[in-house]
C-alpha cells in the first residue's frame, strides 16, 4: 500500500476529471492503481488513478505530483467527490 498527501484538489482541464495534487509519502503509485477516499470513520469511495502527472514547474514541493481520476461517464460522482474538497489528508493507494 502506498500513501499520497492531498494538498490541493482541483477540476481537470477537461472537466470530467479530477486532479488531487500534492506529494507521495510512501510507496510507488502508478497509474490504474486505486485511490480510497474516506467518507466517513466507516465508508470509503474507492477510485481507479487515470494518470499521474509531475508538475515540474510548481515551487511548492507539496503539490509537484498530480493524481487524475476520469469521470467522464460519472458526472454525478464527479460532483460527490468535488463537494468532500479533499485537501491537507493522507489518502491510501491500493494495487486492486
Amino acid at each position: 500500500m502506498a500513501v499520497f498527501h492531498v494538498k490541493k484538489t482541483s477540476l481537470g482541464e477537461d472537466k470530467t476529471s479530477l486532479v488531487f495534487k500534492g506529494r507521495i509519502i510512501e510507496g510507488p503509485i502508478s497509474k490504474g492503481m486505486t485511490m480510497e477516499i474516506p467518507v466517513t470513520g466507516e465508508a470509503v469511495i474507492k477510485m481507479k488513478i487515470y494518470d499521474v502527472v509531475q508538475f515540474d514547474k510548481q515551487k511548492d514541493e507539496d503539490k509537484k505530483v498530480g493524481l487524475v481520476v476520469d469521470f467522464y461517464n460519472l458526472p454525478d460522482d464527479l460532483e460527490v467527490v468535488q463537494d468532500l474538497n479533499i485537501a491537507d489528508e493522507d489518502l491510501n493507494i491500493v494495487n486492486e
